[in-house]
């Protein structure tokens, strides 16, 4: 059973899912409902609300079908008690089928590279081609660990994914009292290339959003996807057989260039792309150049 809205054509046009064993999956749309379907993998947190252009509305004039689904926990999707990486292509197929896609592109945006690789892997019928925006390889090699992560952080890797999921919650509570200012505190901390892109109105209100949606349920989503990310994803990125593309900012501060380049290593078909003096959200900047690529 499913149900949907009909917002704006330019979106987001919301629905929600009941999957198999009884959870709710919701997702959003944007763009043209005809158009060459691409599932966006958000980062984290993030949310359903994430997209990459300033104006929905491009997404109709580049003729994409943007899908977006919530992640277990995020947003107003049901949490999934010990999930793993591994379980998120059996609720892709399931929204895929409902809204019948046959055959769609994946993007991911920094979190969300584990998940959308995860799809390549498992739905190599389903998966047409894979983008990876600003994301990091699984930790089977040794990490090259950015500064700035906090201790706990770093300690939780070295535990189970329970575990590390109980220790990572209170070091992100902090970020659900009031995740609409996360983008301001991302301008001050980011790189002079993130701060340009964050210093524009239209950009903060979609970050704004979709991180305010994705903590809708408290740090623990959020928890639990960092503890996923830093254990071993459950499959040998080595064998994913689907062409996957990266764009990578060379002065990315959250998830640096180095494991950008650590992951594009470990695929056996890749077009990785490196941007100079670029950060993190350099999608704003090139969103349909990003597009094309992927799709084309």
């Amino acid at each position: 059973m499913h149900t949907a809205s009909t917002d704006p054509a330019d979106g987001p046009r919301e629905g929600r899912l009941e999957l198999r064993d009884g959870r709710t999956l919701a997702w959003a749309e944007w763009g043209d409902p005809d158009g060459r379907p691409v599932l966006g993998c958000h980062g984290s947190p993030s949310s359903r609300l994430e997209h990459h252009v300033e104006d929905p509305a491009a997404y109709r004039r580049w003729g994409v079908r943007l899908v977006v689904p919530d992640r277990p926990g995020f947003g107003v999707s049901d949490p999934q008690p010990g999930r793993r990486v591994t379980d998120w292509p059996a609720d892709v197929v399931q929204l895929l089928d409902t809204l019948g896609i046959d055959r769609t592109a994946v993007l991911s945006l920094s979190g969300g590279a584990a998940y959308a690789l995860a799809c390549a892997h498992a739905l190599p019928d389903r998966v047409s081609a894979v983008g990876v925006l600003g994301g990091a390889p699984p930790p089977d090699v040794p990490w090259p660990w950015p500064g700035w992560l906090p201790t706990s952080v770093r300690a939780a890797a070295h535990r189970p994914s329970a575990a590390a999921t109980a220790l990572l919650r209170p070091a992100f509570a902090p970020l659900t009292v009031r995740p609409q200012l996360l983008p301001r505190y991302l301008q001050l901390r980011l790189n002079p290339a993130d701060r340009r892109v964050l210093g524009r109105p239209a950009v903060r209100r979609v970050l704004a959003r979709t991180f305010s949606e994705g903590l809708r349920q408290g740090s623990g989503a959020l928890a639990e996807d960092r503890a996923l990310l830093f254990r071993p994803w459950g499959f040998p990125v080595g064998e994913v057989r689907r062409h996957v593309r990266i764009w990578h900012g060379t002065q990315d501060w959250q998830v640096p260039v180095a494991l950008g380049r650590v992951l594009a290593a470990m695929l056996p078909s890749v077009d990785a792309r490196w941007y100079p003096g670029e950060g993190h959200f350099l999608v704003f900047d090139h969103a349909r150049d990003v597009y094309r690529e992927l799709l084309s």
